[in-house]
C-alpha cells in the first residue's frame, strides 16, 4: 500500500517525544499568556500576586477535586479496559501490568512533588 501524501499530518504517526515537547511548550505559552492577561487586568504584577495568593485555598480545591475526577475516570473506565488489553499478552500481562503499576506510582509522585512545591511556595518559598 502506497503511503499517502501527507500522513505526518496524523497525530498517532508523531513520535511521542515530539508530541511530549509540542504539548509542553503549548503549555507554556499558554501559561504565560494568561499571566499576561492576568497582570494588565489587575494592574501590575504585585495586584497579580495578592490575588494569586487570596485564591490560592480555592485553587488547592479545584486541582484536588480534578485530580480526584481523572483518577475516577482512570479507575473505573481507562484502566479496566488497559488491563483487559494487557492480560491478552503472552504472560498474561504481567509484566505489562507491572510497568504499569509503576507508572501509575510514577504520575501520583509527580501530583504529590508538584503540590509540595506549590505548599512551600505558598508558606513563603525555600
Amino acid at each position: 500500500m502506497a503511503r499517502r501524501a501527507f500522513s505526518w499530518v496524523s497525530p498517532g504517526r508523531w513520535p511521542s517525544l515530539l508530541v511530549a515537547i509540542a504539548v509542553l511548550i503549548a503549555m507554556f505559552l499558554l501559561s504565560g499568556i494568561i499571566l499576561v492577561i492576568s497582570v494588565r487586568l489587575l494592574g501590575g504584577l504585585e495586584a497579580h500576586h495578592s490575588a494569586w495568593q487570596a485564591a490560592w485555598p480555592w485553587l488547592l480545591a479545584w486541582r484536588l477535586s480534578l485530580y480526584a475526577a481523572l483518577a475516577l475516570v482512570w479507575w473505573r473506565k481507562v484502566r479496566p479496559r488497559a488491563v483487559a488489553r494487557l492480560r491478552r499478552d503472552h504472560d498474561d500481562g504481567r509484566q505489562a501490568l507491572a510497568k504499569l503499576r509503576r507508572l501509575e506510582l510514577m504520575a501520583l509522585g509527580i501530583l504529590v512533588l508538584l503540590e509540595v512545591i506549590n505548599l512551600v511556595n505558598q508558606l513563603g518559598g525555600a
